[in-house]
């Protein structure tokens, strides 16, 4: 730091140089704030992430029941039409056997029976694919539960990963950076109360910044001799320097 001869031979800090530094001084320490400011809003985007989607696989899981349920339901009245439309076919061709078994053929009768025939057999097709289809919707249902606890599973994990990050910020609540629990419901109680306390931190935070660049502004306009009205305390910093060059 520059040094200047007082009148009186003492050795005192150079003004300039001590505005200059004092300038230098806020902007680190507005690095500092902004740094973590970034850190705890990434961290509260990310626990974002995770209560959203702990609330769409809690919801869809809270749905499969009741689809299930359903689907049995359908399943067992698509049993119920496959028996009855099975016994229509045996029934049909039993009529057209008789028919074209008996000593007057009446062609007419014959016709009507094959017609008949054709329609329980289609009948019976289209009750055993409706089954085929809600076999295939069970096995989906199935794969889908399988799919939403896998997906709980790696929520928990990232939200272990991101209480531990939490932790490690130290404008945020310690209560935060508790390990989340293993079910949905006390994963979202968690995510609901890290966003809470990152909240607030980055409430902090911010009114730290604008308390620095405040005081920055009041450097500058007290070197420059004019209101500075400066969003950045690089730039006060900056046309300081400029100014005591």
């Amino acid at each position: 730091m520059a040094r200047t001869t007082c009148q009186n031979g003492a050795v005192g800090a150079d003004p300039a140089a001590e505005l200059l530094a004092h300038a230098v001084v806020l902007e680190q320490r507005d690095e500092v704030v902004a740094q973590e400011l970034d850190r705890v809003r990434a961290v509260a985007a990310r626990v974002d992430v995770v209560r959203a989607r702990t609330a769409d696989v809690a919801g869809a899981l809270d749905r499969l029941p009741g689809e299930l349920e359903e689907l049995r339901r359908l399943r067992a009245a698509a049993k119920a039409e496959a028996e009855a439309a099975r016994l229509g076919v045996e029934t049909a061709e039993a009529r057209l056997d008789e028919l074209e078994r008996a000593r007057r053929r009446r062609e007419d009768a014959i016709d009507r029976a094959r017609s008949e025939l054709a329609t329980a057999r289609d009948a019976l097709a289209d009750a055993k694919a409706q089954l085929e289809r809600h076999a295939e919707r069970e096995a989906l249902l199935a794969e889908e539960r399988a799919r939403l606890e896998t997906d709980a599973k790696r929520l928990v994990g990232d939200a272990t990963a991101i209480a531990a990050e939490i932790r490690g910020l130290d404008r945020v609540a310690e209560a935060a950076g508790r390990a989340p629990g293993a079910t949905l419901g006390e994963l979202d109680e968690w995510a609901g109360q890290a966003r809470s306390a990152l909240f607030v931190a980055r409430g902090t935070l911010e009114q730290e910044r604008e308390a620095i660049v405040l005081e920055a502004n009041g450097l500058g306009s007290a070197v420059l001799g004019e209101q500075l009205g400066a969003t950045s305390v690089a730039v006060v910093r900056q046309r300081i320097e400029e100014r005591l060059r």
